[in-house]
């Protein structure tokens, strides 16, 4: 069968002057009933473990206000957003270009009133425009949870543990969960002394994994060489419980930087089973957009998958952007990817063990937009 994708190809005609032309719009899709029936197979199984754990499906309006749902999206995301004008009102709309920011302004607004926590669920298309021979898609189906109401390590273990369960559930057979806290790095930058503009350089370049490029941004603010050492070797740390471990002797006496690891040890230790701390990766160097997560983080990667099948974080600051702050966490699926990635190790692809180790993980350069700060 070989890792495929749940998508029909794209299909061009003749147009005058030889050229051809596509009739499907570019980085759209069409599934055809086989993929179809094995998709909608797929949401249900992944539904069906969040409904267990108290998730409530929630359907999401495929239009948005741009005004109102602006607040809670970061800026590279609303310029790849589809607008629309509204004929009866003449006010932007946006095409759904994110469900969490759309549950996050649902929940604020008081339309789940006012009891919490609150567990939802979803099945949907998010749509964003990206570059063509980007190799991304503008249309990416998703299925996600989010957790509002339930803070720090009891909220993350628990987000975590339903992802991880989904995976094996739809039978996953080969992934890793790189898990890490965005507050490490931010401590170890602030620590460091660097600029505004610097910093914004500095977290770019950490993102991308580009070593080089972070070594010469830090020279250039005048960050010291024991300073730098410890930035770049933070990064490099990935594998068990024996990375928190050396992560404490790195960083010393400093709070901040021992609350995060803290965090992490609590959640990793509140994993139910061993099979699920079997695919968890402790990453010191795994964080997201800074202006958007606030805590714990995580990507999904899988043998034979160029790029991550989905990820989250808690994100306790968005609600606020609506007017109501409140905890949150949640993840979101590449329902696509999972798909190719299903289908890859069901051809013989090494057991969860020997999947994707810290060192074998995509660069991040070739990965969707999710750096940025937003979902899948």
């Amino acid at each position: 069968m070989g890792s495929q994708s749940l998508k029909a190809s794209s299909v061009s005609a003749p147009h005058s002057g030889g050229h051809e032309r596509s009739l499907i719009p570019v980085g759209m899709s069409t599934i055809l009933p086989q993929a179809a029936h094995r998709i909608r197979h797929l949401e249900h199984a992944l539904l069906a473990v969040l409904s267990k754990g108290g998730y409530e499906e929630i359907i999401l309006p495929m239009f948005e206000y741009h005004d109102v749902l602006a607040p809670g999206l970061e800026a590279d995301l609303l310029e790849k957003c589809y607008r629309i004008v509204d004929r009866t009102t003449g006010r932007l709309l946006l095409l759904r270009p994110d469900a969490t920011a759309q549950i996050a302004r649902t929940v604020a607004m008081g339309m789940m009133g006012n009891r919490l926590p609150i567990r939802l669920c979803y099945r949907t298309s998010v749509f964003r425009h990206e570059r063509e021979h980007s190799g991304r898609d503008r249309e990416i189906f998703q299925v996600g949870a989010e957790l509002i109401g339930v803070a720090g390590v009891a909220g993350d273990a628990e987000i975590l543990t339903y992802l991880i369960e989904c995976l094996q559930r739809v039978g996953l057979a080969s992934f890793k969960v790189a898990v890490g806290h965005v507050g490490f790095f931010t401590a170890l930058l602030v620590r460091s002394g660097l600029s505004t503009e610097g910093q914004k350089r500095v977290e770019q370049a950490a993102a991308r994994k580009d070593l080089p490029l972070l070594e010469e941004l830090l020279a250039r603010e005048g960050v010291s060489r024991a300073t730098t050492g410890v930035i770049l070797n933070a990064l490099e740390l990935c594998g068990g419980p024996e990375v928190l471990a050396r992560g404490r002797k790195l960083v010393g006496r400093d709070r901040a930087l021992l609350g995060t690891l803290d965090h992490l040890s609590q959640v990793y230790d509140r994993l139910s089973s061993a099979a699920q701390r079997q695919v968890v990766l402790l990453d010191l160097g795994e964080f997201r957009g800074f202006e958007y997560y606030d805590g714990m983080v995580f990507d999904v990667f899988a043998s034979g998958i160029g790029a991550e099948l989905g990820g989250g974080g808690r994100y306790d600051h968005l609600l606020g952007r609506f007017g109501h702050p409140a905890a949150s966490t949640g993840f979101a699926l590449d329902v696509d990817r999972l798909f190719r990635a299903i289908d890859s190790s069901e051809d013989g692809a090494p057991s969860a063990s020997k999947s994707p180790t810290c060192g074998a993980k995509p660069d991040s350069s070739s990965l969707r937009t999710k750096r940025r700060g937003t979902r899948a």
